[in-house]
Parts: C-alpha cells; sequence; structure tokens
C-alpha cells in the first residue's frame, strides 16, 4: 500500500536514478560531429563573410574589395516526452519494474541532440525541406555548390558522392567504401578551394560510418599492414606493404544511431567550427507531477514524469563534409 512515507522514498530514488542515468549516458559522437550553439531567442543568426583574395602586386591605384556578408538561421523546436504511471498498478508492484522505465527516459533524453542530427543527416523528421538546405541555400549535400556565391566563374565543388561516386575531372571519386573510394575522396577534399581561388587546407580527420561498417573501416583505416589488389599504377605488389591508410590520421568514428548501413561521411572537425552545429535553447528539463493534490494524481490515479527541451540541428560549411556510399 502506497504511504506517505515509502512513496516519498520511491520519489527521492526515482529523481536520483534520472538524474545519474543523465549525466552517465554518452554522447561522443554529437560532441565530435557539431559545434554547440546557445540560443538566446527562438531564431538564431550568424553570419559569416567569405574569404578574401590574397595580396596583389601594387602597381597602379589601389583596388579595394567589399566583404560580402552571408548569414544562416536556425529556428529552435519544442520537443517533450511523458511517461505515466498508475498509482494502482505501482500500489501492487512487488518487482520494483518501473524504475527502468525512468531511467530510459532519462537516456533517451541524453540521446536527444545525436537523435536529431542523425536525422538531419539521414533527410529524417522533423529535419525535411528547408532544413535540408545549407549555408549557401543550396541542400547541405550537393555536387553543384560555388566555391564563391559572387563569381560562379570559379566554378563548383562538390560534397555529395552517394550513388556510385562522381565523376570529376576524369577521376572517379568516393561510391561504396573502399580503399579507392576512401582515397579519393580524402584527397579530393584536401585540395577544395575558397573563394580566394585556393585551397582551404580542408583536413579530413574523422571517417563516420554505421556499425554494419565497422569491420571494414577498422581494417582501411588501422590495419598495420594492407595489400589492395590494385592501385592506380601498381598492380604487381606481391604480399602485404606499410598500410599508407594509416598514416593519414583518419579516425574511424562508429554511429550506432545511423540508420543507413551503405552510407559513410568524411569530416573535417579541426576547424574552429565542425561540420554540424547544434543551436541550444534549452537541454532537457525534468518535471514530476506526483503530488497527491497534482489534478492528475487526484483525478485520473496516474503519476507523471515528463521532460522538454527546446533546440535545432543545423548544418556549417559544407566544405566541412563529405558523404559517399549508397
Amino acid at each position: 500500500m502506497i504511504t506517505p512515507a515509502n512513496f516519498h522514498v520511491f520519489s527521492t530514488t526515482a529523481n536520483t536514478m534520472i538524474g545519474q542515468a543523465y549525466e552517465e549516458t554518452l554522447e561522443p559522437v554529437a560532441e565530435e560531429i557539431s559545434t554547440e550553439m546557445p540560443m538566446s531567442s527562438e531564431i538564431m543568426l550568424f553570419g559569416w563573410t567569405g574569404m578574401l583574395n590574397q595580396m596583389r602586386m601594387w602597381t597602379g591605384p589601389r583596388v579595394t574589395y567589399e566583404a560580402g556578408p552571408q548569414t544562416y538561421q536556425l529556428a529552435a523546436l519544442p520537443f517533450e516526452f511523458t511517461l505515466t504511471l498508475d498509482r494502482f498498478r505501482f500500489d501492487d508492484d512487488t518487482y520494483g519494474i518501473y524504475y527502468r522505465q525512468l531511467v530510459d527516459m532519462a537516456r533517451q533524453a541524453k540521446r536527444w541532440k545525436g537523435y536529431q542530427l542523425r536525422n538531419l543527416l539521414e533527410n529524417a523528421y522533423p529535419w525535411v525541406g528547408n532544413f535540408q538546405n545549407g549555408l549557401d541555400g543550396l541542400p547541405n549535400f550537393s555536387t553543384v555548390h560555388l566555391i564563391n556565391l559572387y563569381n560562379s566563374g570559379l566554378g563548383t565543388y562538390c560534397n555529395d558522392f552517394t550513388g556510385g561516386g562522381q565523376n570529376i575531372g576524369g577521376i572517379q571519386i568516393g561510391g561504396t567504401f573502399g580503399p579507392t573510394a576512401f582515397a579519393t575522396l580524402y584527397e579530393y577534399m584536401a585540395v577544395l578551394k575558397g573563394e580566394d581561388n585556393e585551397v582551404l587546407n580542408v583536413t579530413p580527420n574523422i571517417l563516420m560510418h554505421p556499425t554494419q561498417m565497422k569491420t571494414e573501416v577498422d581494417l582501411v583505416l588501422k590495419a598495420q599492414y594492407f595489400a589492395p589488389a590494385a592501385w592506380g599504377t601498381i598492380t604487381g605488389q606481391v604480399g602485404a606493404a606499410d598500410n599508407v591508410f594509416k598514416q593519414f590520421g583518419v579516425e574511424p568514428l562508429e554511429n550506432k544511431l545511423l540508420k543507413n548501413v551503405t552510407r559513410w561521411y568524411l569530416l573535417d572537425t579541426t576547424k574552429p567550427m565542425k561540420p554540424l552545429t547544434f543551436g541550444m535553447r534549452q537541454a532537457p528539463i525534468f518535471v514530476q507531477r506526483t503530488n497527491e493534490t497534482d489534478p492528475v494524481v487526484f483525478d485520473e490515479h496516474q503519476y507523471v514524469w515528463g521532460d522538454w527541451a527546446r533546440g535545432a540541428a543545423g548544418w556549417s560549411f559544407a566544405w566541412l563534409m563529405a558523404r559517399s556510399g549508397t
């Protein structure tokens, strides 16, 4: 039978378990691939200017340049989860089975950020439609990003190599994961140019993949020795040699939340801005309605625990990340 004393013990224990589960649940992938930005209002707007040209030889009058401002905005969306417990079932529970649900609620709240970043990457609800547009107004993963928004003559670059990869300059880049797909994509990203028509010094250092690709990714990136059947003009290698890919400094990052089991991502997380952003308006807050005078308890014999949060997953500079696979 529920008494004020034993329910106080349950409530105190439940709150402690919620707090511990939330703090102990790790989200290393979300922290690794995204820059969290605090939001002070419903809309977060941030701006930047394109890269300036290099110095020119001074012959004749100076040539002036005016910075072209660009902006990107995120709108915070509300999220919630509500857990109810019938007091009669709780009163008859002799096994303590309901504590587990509260722990799961806390863990799911901690994974909220990771889920939203995954949904943004995989074009899943609610990050569809305009949410898929990146900083230049195009879908973040595109084959025709302009190098310079104000000078189309500098051409375009690609960061979407799904569907078998892309043929760029006569070279097949990316595609289904393997040594050739990885090496060609790494080399392509490393020489991407900025608005000044010079290399951006993109340094891919993370290869994010689903669990189903772990064995192959680890083999390519971490094996001490490796002997592909053929590589470029090297077709006569006998036996294994030092794995040159291991020297690239690219670390595998297993993202167990990814649902597409054949798609992989190459990221540069060495810059001040990471490839993804997350606008945090309000981190998850937990509330309980378990007082005997709460209407839902008095009228419906229901104890209620709930959490809510506000935030938005968003993009960063498109050249910091490319996707490949099928």
